[in-house]
C-alpha cells in the first residue's frame, strides 16, 4: 500500500514498509523536510541514535550537494531521493541535475581516509566553485560551501559511489560535456545485535 503525502511542493511516497521516494525542489527547504522524514523511517525500522545521526548527516550533506549542484547549473528540475531499509541496511539514491564532480576529483576525494576531525580542521571557508547563495523557501541566503560533504559522507558511509546520467544512460566515467545530472548512492548497514 502506498502512503502519498503533499508537503506544498514536495512529493513523499511510501511505497511499502520498506521503500521510500520523496521528490524536492531544489530549495535548502527541502533539506529539513527530508531530513524529518528519513528520520521517521529509520526510527521506525529501529535504528540505534547513534547510526540515525551518521545516516542524517550524511544524506544532509548527500542532499545539499545536490542542491548546490542544481543551483550552480541554473536548473530547477526536482531532485529524488529513494531510500530503502531492510534488516538494518540503509540505501540512498539521489539523483539531481547538476554538473556533477568530475571524476577525478571524486575519486581522490573517495581514496582518502582521513577522520572527521583532521578535515574539519583543514576545512576552508568557502569551496570556489559552489554557488555562495542557496534558495531557502522564497529567500535567497549565504551559503558556505566548504567543500568537505563528500569526505564527510565517505567517512560515515559503508559504502559512496558517484554515478552520472548522460542522454538517457547510466555512466561511472562521462565526458563532462554530455552530463545532464548525478547520481549519488548510499548504503550503510547498523552495528546493531
Amino acid at each position: 500500500m502506498q502512503k502519498i503525502d503533499m508537503k506544498e511542493e514536495f512529493l513523499f511516497v511510501k511505497q511499502n514498509e520498506n521503500t521510500y521516494v520523496f521528490f524536492l525542489p531544489p530549495n535548502m527547504e527541502a533539506v529539513k523536510v527530508f531530513r524529518q522524514e528519513l528520520k521517521n523511517s529509520l526510527d521506525s525500522h529501529k535504528f540505534p541514535n547513534e547510526d540515525v545521526a551518521k545516516i542524517e548527516l550524511a544524506c544532509d550533506e548527500a542532499l545539499t550537494n545536490s542542491i548546490s549542484a542544481n543551483v550552480a547549473s541554473q536548473s530547477d528540475e526536482t531532485i529524488i531521493c529513494k531510500w530503502r531499509i531492510v534488516d538494518l541496511r540503509f540505501s540512498l539514491i539521489i539523483m539531481d541535475y547538476g554538473r556533477g564532480v568530475p571524476k577525478e576529483k571524486v575519486d581522490k576525494i573517495l581514496a582518502g581516509e582521513v577522520s572527521i576531525e583532521k578535515f574539519i580542521k583543514k576545512t576552508p571557508k568557502e569551496e570556489p566553485d559552489s554557488p555562495r547563495v542557496l534558495p531557502y523557501g522564497d529567500k535567497k541566503k549565504i551559503h558556505k560551501n566548504s567543500g568537505q560533504g563528500l569526505k564527510i559522507i565517505n567517512n560515515l558511509m559503508d559504502t559512496v559511489k558517484i554515478l552520472y546520467h548522460c542522454n538517457d544512460e547510466v555512466s561511472e566515467d562521462p565526458s563532462i560535456e554530455s552530463i545532464e545530472g548525478s547520481i549519488v548512492e548510499l548504503s550503510f548497514k547498523s552495528s546493531k545485535k
